[in-house]
């Protein structure tokens, strides 16, 4: 028994003995890539819309949207001011207007049955003890032109034969 392990550890030793041996030469090519081209993100849209609270279904579906080339779709003629494309999943949908360029200028999102944050749980668990939340939607706009995005989520809780409809805010303020 002694000699396997003895020879075991040997044989371990040996291997990273082996790995640590640094190559004299390395032979590196330059590789070009021909007919890519790299368009940037509507990076604005995405630093207004997403926070790290967003969820990742939400997120999703947003970054689909931003990566989104509307000069590269077959109803693009470049002659309309604005073009107006609907993006959706099981449980979401964002309608998204861009211009000529492919910017995105408005959006109106709606997604249903998600996770809500923890600020938003905690806080309804808080002024609403004893109440389920039964139904709930994430709702954003946004417009290019507008400082600030209107991102709201509508509830609906139930406590045996009631229920109620709120409001809150992504930080969980109930409005």
């Amino acid at each position: 028994m002694k000699n396997v392990l003895f020879g075991l550890f040997f044989l371990g030793l040996t291997s990273l003995a082996y790995s640590q041996e640094i190559p004299t030469s390395i032979d590196l090519k330059e590789v070009k890539l021909i007919g890519v081209t790299v368009t940037p993100l509507n990076t604005t849209y995405l630093r207004k819309v997403q926070d790290p609270d967003t969820p990742e279904l939400v997120k999703k579906l947003e970054n689909t949207a931003a990566r989104f080339d509307v000069t590269e779709a077959s109803i693009y003629d470049g002659n309309h001011e604005g073009y107006e494309v609907i993006f959706q999943q099981t449980n979401g949908r964002i309608i998204a207007t861009y211009d000529q360029n492919g910017k995105i200028v408005s959006s109106f999102e709606k997604f249903t049955d998600l996770n809500l944050p923890p600020r938003v749980r905690n806080n309804i668990a808080k002024e609403y003890p004893g109440w389920i939340v039964h139904k709930d939607a994430y709702l954003v706009s946004y417009y290019v032109d507008s400082e600030h995005v209107k991102k709201v989520y509508k509830i609906q809780i139930r406590k045996e034969d009631q229920k109620k409809n709120l409001r809150c805010t992504i930080d969980g303020v109930i409005l």
